[in-house]
């Protein structure tokens, strides 16, 4: 009489810092993960999952046109290995079982959605404004600071 959707449902934050440059430097991300059965595999996750949000949020740019892609695979501004800030992946586990197979809950795409907020804040702390429209390219940020600064 009282389905469930879900057994159990899994929280995150994410906190990002910036260099002075304004370059991630460093990223918390907080996961309810449930019991971690599997510490490797549930760093790499957060970690790619972060380095997803951050190209979502950062560089990566997919025009289309008529819904068909009008750039070539390399050109779309994916993250190099050199801009991979240090990512600490934070479990935030309980000692409860939820009726889940060990207490474990699944990771999957909290670590993807969490970043672009974050980087998000992040910049808005440091410059005063808030961009929104993805990717927060260094033109955008520009361009919202000159609509800030003519407001004034």
């Amino acid at each position: 009489p009282f389905p469930k959707s879900h057994i159990a449902y899994g929280y995150a934050t994410h906190v990002v810092i910036l260099d002075n440059d304004g370059k991630v430097k460093e990223v918390y991300a907080a996961h309810d993960s449930g019991k971690v059965v599997n510490p490797i595999s549930i760093q790499g996750q957060i970690e790619g999952g972060v380095l997803m949000g951050m190209g979502y949020a950062l560089t990566e740019d997919w025009p289309l046109k008529d819904c068909v892609p009008q750039a070539k695979y390399g050109t779309l501004g994916l993250l190099r290995s050199t801009q991979i800030p240090d990512i600490h992946a934070i479990y935030v586990e309980k000692d409860e079982l939820l009726g889940v197979a060990y207490g474990a809950k699944g990771i999957g795409e909290p670590p993807i959605v969490g970043a672009a907020p974050a980087i998000h804040n992040a910049i808005r702390n440091a410059v005063g404004v808030s961009i929104n429209e993805l990717p927060m390219t260094p033109v955008r940020v520009l361009d919202a600071l000159r609509k800030a600064r003519a407001e004034q």
